[in-house]
């Protein structure tokens, strides 16, 4: 970090410790999001097949909401951190937990299935990749996995067995879906064999899969309850909710507020909220073009709805002491920000940074490079999060 993304970052923190806007969290994740190329590039079919290739023979309900939450790939980051800090919760205690949090409910729903969440927040490089091929070519992705689907069948690798039951539309789609509609089992395997051989020497699978693997095999049975509630619309590339499915879950898993801001009603088609994207940059002009404008705005009071929690109890548990502390630093901070900044709107930069987008030095809303977080640490904190590198209190 050069001295005054340094200095940036220590002037951030001063502001953050002063108002009382640090999110309050255990959470350590320090998430690599790519940075969005300078124009829009449409993946091929054998990059949309090595992209999905890892989950291409999941039963379609679990792939469908994989999708919708690959497109908020933040949240699947704090989603799976949470998880593995609460593992031990199950039942009621994990539903109530669960309620103040404010992912979107595909990520959300995704708790239930820890096998499939932390396949994604362990490869968040990935996630965002296959949210915005979803976004951006959701009929190629979705006929990229039915090619792969098709791939294993004929390779005698995809049939009905006690975990999974297989057959096809009047299309010629070929559907998976659970053989007891209460349990998911969650496959592994290992594309270079269940496929038969793998055609595109150039796009081999995307290495994020256990080599070990070999053909098709399941773990433990998961139970559904209301966490699943859509289902490929394979022709149109698109994704239905069940409303009444979707409701259940949204009013058991939710607190008042958070249901009514992801309340479907008579929708039933799914659509990407930007506001839940939380600044992640997306990797095209056409996918910025569609959702950037939206996605700060909405992020901006997305964030400050998070953080007001935080900030109340700051203000109301603050020993005189701390406020004056905290009074001193605000205005050091301020100093240091007036001698540091440059020319240019607001951050001594181009485009509301010194060299990056809504960055201080570089990256997307960071303090010294990298998408929100510039070397460590999960949204906010003591040097991490948002400034700069370590965890977050």
């Amino acid at each position: 970090m050069h001295t005054f993304a340094r200095s940036a970052a220590s002037a951030a923190l001063a502001i953050a410790l002063a108002t009382g806007t640090l999110l309050v969290s255990t959470t350590l994740v320090a998430p690599a999001f790519a940075q969005p190329t300078p124009q829009a590039a449409n993946l091929t079919q054998p990059q949309l097949e090595s992209l999905v290739s890892s989950i291409a023979l999941y039963p379609d309900s679990l792939l469908s909401q994989m999708l919708m939450a690959s497109t908020y790939p933040l949240e699947v980051a704090e989603a799976s951190n949470w998880l593995r800090n609460n593992a031990h919760l199950t039942g009621t205690a994990l539903q109530e937990a669960l309620k103040p949090q404010t992912w979107d409910n595909s990520v959300k729903s995704l708790v239930t299935f820890p096998d499939a969440l932390n396949l994604m927040g362990n490869q968040l490089g990935w996630t965002q990749k296959l949210g915005d091929a979803y976004l951006a070519q959701p009929k190629d992705l979705m006929r990229a996995v039915q090619a792969l689907r098709a791939k294993a069948k004929q390779a005698g690798n995809l049939s009905s067995n006690s975990q999974v039951t297989v057959s096809s539309d009047p299309q010629a789609n070929i559907i998976i879906v659970p053989s007891n509609p209460q349990i998911v089992y969650v496959p592994t395997y290992n594309p270079m064999m269940v496929y038969g051989a793998w055609p595109w020497a150039a796009y081999p699978p995307y290495p994020m899969y256990n080599p070990g693997w070999g053909l098709m095999s399941f773990g433990v049975g998961m139970a559904v309850g209301a966490a699943l509630w859509s289902t490929p619309h394979w022709g149109a590339g698109s994704i239905t909710i069940n409303n009444n499915n979707f409701n259940n879950f949204n009013n058991r898993f939710n607190s008042v507020a958070n249901q009514r801001s992801n309340f479907v009603g008579d929708a039933n088609t799914w659509a990407h909220n930007p506001a839940h994207r939380d600044g992640v940059p997306y990797n095209n002009a056409a996918l910025s073009n569609r959702f950037g404008g939206n996605n700060l705005s909405d992020m901006d009071r997305n964030n400050l709805a998070r953080q007001q929690g935080a900030v109340n109890n700051w203000k109301n548990n603050a020993t005189p002491e701390e406020r004056q502390r905290a009074d001193q630093a605000r205005q050091n901070a301020q100093n240091e920000f007036q001698r540091n900044a440059g020319s240019g709107d607001r951050f001594g930069g181009a485009d509301r940074n010194s060299g990056g987008d809504r960055s201080f030095g570089g990256g997307d809303r960071s303090f010294g490079g990298g998408d929100r977080f510039g070397g460590g640490g999960g949204r906010g904190g003591f040097g991490g999060g948002h400034f700069g590198g370590g965890f977050r209190r």
